[in-house]
């Protein structure tokens, strides 16, 4: 996990945090934290990258010091990628190997520290989650495309 020291010089910039979800030893599910690997080499500037294999409650006052947190987790559903503003209504699809999803805890960080954080999803396609650290073809190509994505995104939202 790379973590940014906050200094008061940088309160003015926009700081996004990049949450790889998944397990690396269910093939595709890993998608997440390899999408983060790659993004946290890119080295943006005001962007911090956590990789974790499933949310934990204890993550919800840390991630409301962010501006955005763009939560990565791999979809067996999406063909692609998909990006968006996460609602805070607990409707969103939850995924099969997670007790906690992204919604709830942006609904908490709401709640208990009324943040103004904006939390969006990135569900990159895969189609491989026996155990396995190897992503499939279709994942691959998946998680380049959402790391070219999100950089464009965080470079013209920033």
């Amino acid at each position: 996990m790379n973590k940014q020291k906050f200094d008061k010089k940088d309160a003015h910039k926009k700081r996004t945090c990049i949450t790889g979800i998944g397990n690396t030893l269910r093939s595709d599910d890993g998608v997440g934290a390899y999408v983060c690997r790659l993004m946290e080499e890119k080295n943006l500037e005001g962007v911090t990258v956590i990789i974790t294999q499933q949310l934990d409650l204890a993550m919800t006052e840390d991630l409301t010091k962010f501006d955005t947190v763009i939560f990565v987790d791999a979809s067996p559903k999406d063909e692609t990628i998909s990006f968006k503003l996460l609602a805070l209504e607990n409707n969103q699809p939850q995924s099969f190997s997670h007790h906690i999803n992204a919604a709830v805890l942006a609904g908490l960080a709401k709640i208990l520290y009324s943040a103004n954080t904006r939390f969006y999803i990135c569900a990159v396609g895969g189609t491989n989650f026996e155990m396995g650290n190897i992503l499939s073809e279709k994942a691959m190509s998946n998680a380049l495309e959402s790391v070219s994505f999100l950089t464009d995104w965080i470079q013209s939202n920033n």
